[in-house]
């Protein structure tokens, strides 16, 4: 009897999974019909946005974050419009839950797991189902444009895709091509051209980005939208102080990679040391890639003793060290955008960022800026605000004035409209947002 019953247990479950499936699918197939009714006899402008989410499902960075923050608010942006989530459709028994996402009323995301005592061979079943069965259900779906907010399109999300909106954050693969991943380079590559031809819209993050599109990429600037970021108002002068850091420290916040110009902070601070500079560097962020000179010029630093790495810290624990920094330093040689820096502004925290990119766009009149390949310069700033405290003062001052034009409800307005000029959808306000 109990072979018998763990069989007919297996098959109750497996059943149970296919006809939720066969309900998703038929539910997908009502909705769309609906939706065609609405706008086709109804005359009702709803806009369906099938949206990239792959970026949530490892430790969240600044791609992460831009994505989070821009889907959060784009249901109070926009009321009409329905946000379709994608990342796997399909998951194995042993397959980790989704993390958490940003959630509404008109948001869905769609995700089956497949049951443990699943009565058919799990792996064969899952390869059929996300080849065939899972573009079948994006294709169902009758997105009005696809919102790509990480470059482009992964390729199993193609059968979402009708008109396409992808934002491009910087063009380090062919700026500074030897600071970049080479999975990534590849990546880049193979896909952004097609992307960017394939695009009914495009979003850069800055102003810099867009000339860059242009400059090296040819790409018209009529396309190209201008959307700056914002940031998240628990960043601010008050709150919690770190608790395990030194009492005075410089912090360094990001992926420490070429690109970052770390080695030139580890310069610039061993140098503001040797010139009695009486703080701690502590850098904040997991190794990246291409890091074997970074991790030499640590080690050999004459300044190791003072210097403390902490590989992640959870938003409560970055905004608290933001919090208690003197300054932020942020001299990297290229940013799409450079959220940390309107990060530590919003906190009250000086900035010393270089005056290249993105960077001079997000602190304006209200930071201290360097030369990225001139180390004096760096220990200069360093210097020169670790001795004036009314400086200091001042650049808190202006920094939070600064950071509170940098606005997510905002930035998810302009989106928006960009979603809604994509799909040919009317739009009366400007699809633009940038200081």
């Amino acid at each position: 009897m109990y072979p018998a019953y763990r069989m007919g247990s297996r098959l109750r479950v497996t059943a149970g999974f296919f006809i939720h499936l066969l309900r998703d699918m038929c539910g997908t197939f009502r909705a769309r019909l609906a939706r065609w009714y609405a706008r086709s006899v109804r005359g009702e402008l709803g806009l369906t946005v099938g949206v990239d989410i792959f970026p949530f499902f490892e430790r969240m960075t600044g791609v992460g974050w831009y994505e989070w923050n821009v889907l959060s608010n784009l249901p109070a942006a926009d009321p009409q419009l329905e946000l379709r989530l994608y990342a796997h459709s399909f998951a194995a028994p042993d397959e980790p839950s989704p993390p958490a996402l940003p959630a509404g009323e008109r948001t869905r995301f769609r995700y089956h797991h497949i049951p443990h005592g699943f009565l058919l061979p799990v792996r064969p079943t899952l390869a059929v189902l996300r080849t065939v069965v899972e573009p079948i259900l994006l294709w169902l779906d009758g997105n009005d444009v696809f919102f790509a907010p990480n470059f482009f399109v992964p390729r199993r999300h193609q059968a979402a895709v009708r008109a396409l909106v992808p934002t491009v954050h910087d063009l380090a693969f062919l700026r500074l091509p030897h600071t970049v991943q080479q999975e990534t380079l590849d990546n880049l590559r193979r896909s952004l051209p097609q992307t960017l031809f394939a695009a009914a819209a495009l979003i850069a993050v800055s102003a810099a980005t867009a000339d860059d599109l242009v400059v090296l990429l040819a790409t018209s600037r009529r396309r190209i939208h201008v959307v700056h970021e914002g940031v998240d108002e628990a960043f601010t002068p008050d709150g919690p102080r770190p608790t395990g850091l030194p009492p005075r420290y410089l912090l360094f916040v990001s992926t420490l990679e070429p690109r970052k110009n770390v080695e030139g902070i580890l310069a610039g601070f061993a140098g503001a040391v040797a010139a009695g500079y009486p703080g701690w560097l502590v850098l904040v962020g997991r190794w990246g890639w291409r890091t074997e000179s970074i991790q030499r010029a640590l080690a050999d630093s004459p300044a190791r003793d003072r210097i403390l790495h902490l590989d992640y810290l959870d938003r409560p624990g970055l905004q608290a060290a933001l919090r208690g920094a003197e300054a932020l330093l942020f001299p990297s040689w290229l940013e799409g955008f450079g959220l940390p820096a309107l990060e530590a502004m919003a906190s009250g925290t000086p900035v010393i960022l270089s005056r290249t990119s993105s960077l001079p766009e997000v602190g304006g009149e209200a930071a201290v800026y360097v030369e990225p390949g001139e180390q004096a310069t760096i220990t200069d700033a360093i210097l020169r605000l670790a001795v004036d405290s009314s400086l200091r003062r001042s650049l808190a001052v202006a920094g939070r004035a600064r950071a509170q034009l940098f606005r997510w409800s905002q930035a998810a307005e302009a989106t928006a409209r960009v979603l809604r000029r994509a799909a040919d959808l009317p739009h009366a306000q400007p699809d633009e947002y940038r200081l």
